[in-house]
């Protein structure tokens, strides 16, 4: 199976990170760590199964992935933001961090997305996230 690493870094305002898979390296934004707490928090650090769906519930997000068995929420999914604020608790890839109108983003989150599916397709894969 394949595996990722998130290594984070914690900030007031947002949670940092870099994705690792073997042979793919790419950044994440995510909500700052406020306890686990529904559409405020990022997700609490362990282990996760992450599988595919071609499109979210709400049909908002196609070709993404959907971070498994994660205590007391639901729909954490891996998709493309370059803000905190476009997550409610999901997690933001891009291809460097930065900032856009002054605010701490993830750049060219559209084109990780893409070099997530070239690299992993629609495989399911296990996250660790510390």
């Amino acid at each position: 199976m394949i595996k990722a690493i998130l290594t984070r870094e914690y900030r007031l305002h947002c949670t940092l990170g870099t994705l690792e898979f073997e042979g793919l390296k790419i950044e994440t934004l995510e909500r700052p760590w406020l306890n686990n707490k529904a559409n405020k928090s990022c997700i609490p650090e362990g282990t996760y199964q992450c599988n595919w769906m071609e499109s979210s519930g709400s049909g908002k997000y196609t070709r993404v992935w959907h971070v498994q068995n994660v205590a007391d929420r639901t729909a954490i999914l891996f998709h493309a933001g370059n803000f905190v604020t476009d997550s409610l608790g999901c997690i933001l890839v891009g291809l460097s961090h930065g900032y856009l109108s002054g605010k701490e983003a993830v750049l060219s989150s559209r084109n990780a997305l893409d070099k997530m599916r070239e690299h992993i397709g629609e495989n399911t894969f296990t996250l660790v996230v510390q």
